[in-house]
């Protein structure tokens, strides 16, 4: 338990350190940039509110009207024209995104103040220059705000003047202040537009910590909310029918932009900019601004000690994961609980208009406890080939003594259980122990068991013997027979892939038998005072090493009893099992019936022919015996107990004795 808080503490450290020290780093600004655009281009583009319109100065309309493509130098009797116009089509609120600080000519600005006037529903826009407050050594101290008004007349005549200021940062533009703080909480020009869109009055507006800064919730690229260009402004506002339709119970707002970016100087990058530096104009973000307002739909930012706690929780459990599961699961985990966070932070951001971080917890988090969780678990694999070569030297592993010293506590000197055995034999250990030296030999035989124990534990067995090639385990059945057989035989058909099948050039697998058997055993200790060990004794353990040994005879690679196959029989995992027949094994006096097991059965029609050739051959009906079994032969030219049957035929046949009697095959050799 020590050894398990070490480890999950050192995991959950590290994860959590690396997300403290991206939250404080420049790494967190990619929320601002890469975040924000996955989550916008996972959203996809919104409708935004129709209530909304904006009329544009572009040059388009400039040369319509045989005016200077530089809008501010246009008449201000057409500014006057169109407020008219607007006012006449029933627009609810007017903005100008347009800075009119200077005069001009008299009868221009007199006939745009007296629209202004007449509206009573103008809001002007005003600039904000900052100023550097310096030290006489040139130093900055301070930056100092400054408002530029409108036309004094101007001002005078409209309902309300705001700016409209919006934070830059490098990846873009997120944001924008309905009240200033560096002017005395002055509200903006959107805020003054949204209010008198919902009938309030200036004096009503407040500030508020939730209405200072707002973060914008984009609805598309540039043109996503309703625009028309200035001529066709003019030309709706004459006409009753389209005009109605076009600007009745609007916000209007008026200001520069352009399609054609050449032309305009007032853009600003988003997520939505194109590659080919397509940016959104001033006054769509204006707009974006008010429409955001009046819908509700300003993204709603978590920040402060609650998202921390959450980010670090978050990377916390990430980590912790890595503990408790295995390599292939946790990465399984960790990649399907990055985008998890992702899907969330996606559906709260189209559903919700909450703005969660995504490039932190969505992939920095799970990447950094993938690199902890696997310098982890690299550290405990070389830990366990330790505790492997110690266990080997022990003759039991270390993992399986923990669970069976734990079973015999109360129990002085041992105790009877119910268990199934399995035994494994290399084939050509001989051959091979002849041609290596001694040094190569057990190197080849650690290399061999570092592959084999862990599948014997993985499927809940022990590994209580090894000696020399061979090893004997135990799975303990007291409380589920039938789930200790399924374990056992799925160990048994693992063990049998990964040795049997695998290339054999690594020298991890080594070509091995296995034999099975379930029954009572006893488990205790065995030994002298100076040196005792944990064992396991019976009839059971001696029968599953006969059982192995048959396999040579019979040309197969897993047999088992059948006490092991009746209590798994179609249990899934288990692989098929084939009725071979009964047998008195060798140094055994009490027949038992064997089941050869394997991942895949052999053809219908060449089971079909060896079971009716071993009843044959049971009866004494060579043969039909040696008929049957050569049509199985045919189909499955491979199958070892065939070939095992059909020699004992020809034997028999040719009048040779054989120790076979009363329908049991009777095996001489170990």
């Amino acid at each position: 338990m020590q050894r398990l808080d070490k480890t999950l503490f050192g995991l959950v450290l590290a994860s959590l350190l690396t997300m403290a020290a991206a939250l404080f780093s420049p790494a967190r600004d990619m929320e601002q940039g890469a975040g924000l655009e996955l989550l916008y281009a996972l959203r996809g583009t919104r409708q935004p509110p129709q209530e909304v319109v904006i009329i544009t100065l572009d040059s388009r309309s400039a040369r319509a009207l045989g005016q200077s493509e530089r809008p501010e130098r246009w008449p201000r009797h057409l500014h006057a024209r169109l407020i008219n116009g607007l006012v006449d089509r029933g627009a609810r609120v007017i903005g100008f995104d347009v800075l009119f600080e200077r005069a001009r000519e008299p009868e221009g600005d007199q006939a745009l103040a007296a629209a202004i006037h007449r509206a009573g529903n103008v809001v002007l826009m005003e600039g904000l220059s900052r100023e550097a407050v310096t030290r006489p050594d040139g130093q900055i101290i301070a930056h100092v705000d400054h408002i530029t008004r409108p036309l004094p007349m101007l001002q005078d005549a409209a309902w309300a003047s705001g700016p409209f200021i919006m934070p830059k940062t490098p990846e873009g533009i997120f944001e924008f202040w309905g009240f200033i703080p560096s002017i005395g909480d002055h509200p903006s020009l959107p805020m003054l537009m949204a209010q008198l869109m919902t009938a309030g009055t200036p004096a009503a507006i407040s500030p508020s910590p939730d209405t200072r800064l707002h973060a914008l919730n984009l609805y598309g690229p540039l043109g996503s909310i309703r625009t028309l260009s200035y001529t066709e402004a003019l030309e709706r506002v004459a006409d009753p029918v389209s005009g109605d339709a076009a600007f009745r119970g609007k916000a209007v707002l008026i200001g520069f932009s352009e399609f054609n970016q050449s032309r305009q100087g007032d853009i600003f990058r988003t997520p939505y900019s194109t590659p080919d530096g397509l940016d959104i104009s001033g006054v769509e973000l204006c707009a974006t601004a008010l429409s955001n307002l009046l819908d509700g739909s300003t993204l709603l930012r978590p920040q402060g000690a609650t998202l921390l706690a959450a980010l670090l929780a978050w990377s916390a459990a990430l980590a912790a994961l890595w503990r408790f599961a295995s390599t292939p699961q946790a990465l399984a985990l960790s990649a399907g609980l990055g985008l998890a966070w992702i899907g969330l932070a996606a559906w709260s951001f189209a559903g919700h208009q909450v703005w969660l971080p995504v490039i932190l917890p969505g992939l920095v988090a799970p990447l950094a406890a993938t690199a902890f969780g696997l310098l982890s678990h690299g550290r405990a694999a070389r830990q366990r080939e330790r505790d492997l070569e110690k266990a080997l030297a022990l003759g039991l592993s270390r993992k399986g003594s923990e669970k069976l010293v734990a079973l015999l506590r109360g129990h002085d000197g041992g105790r009877s259980v119910h268990g199934v055995c399995l035994c494994s034999d290399i084939e050509a250990y001989t051959g091979l122990s002849e041609t290596l030296s001694p040094a190569a030999t057990t190197e080849a035989l650690n290399r061999y068991f570092a592959r084999f124990l862990p599948v014997v534990e993985a499927h809940g067995g022990h590994v209580m013997d090894i000696v020399g090639d061979s090893a004997m385990c135990l799975w303990l059945a007291d409380d589920d027979p039938a789930e200790a057989c399924r374990r056992a035989c799925a160990a048994a058909l693992e063990l049998d892939r990964l040795m049997n099948e695998a290339p054999q050039e690594d020298g991890t697998a080594l070509r091995t038998r296995f034999g099975l058997h379930y029954g009572p055993v006893f488990l205790g200790e065995v030994g002298a005072e100076a040196r005792r060990e944990l064992r396991v004794v019976g009839d059971i353990v001696n029968t599953s090493s006969r059982i192995q040994s048959a396999n040579k005879a019979l040309g197969t690679r897993i047999l088992a009893s059948a006490a092991v196959l009746d209590q798994h029989t179609d249990t899934p995992g288990a692989g098929y099992a084939r009725h071979l027949g009964r047998f008195v094994l060798a140094g055994k006096r009490s027949p038992i019936e064997l089941h050869e097991l394997s991942p895949t059965l052999p053809p219908a029609d060449a089971r079909q022919a060896f079971d009716t050739a071993r009843q044959a051959y049971a009866a004494d009906a060579l043969d039909v015996a040696r008929l049957h079994l050569r049509i199985a032969l045919a189909a499955s030219p491979g199958d070892g107990p065939a070939h095992f049957y059909v020699e004992r035929c020809e034997s028999r046949l040719a009048g040779q004795p054989t120790p076979d009697t009363d329908g049991c095959i009777v095996l001489t050799q170990k």
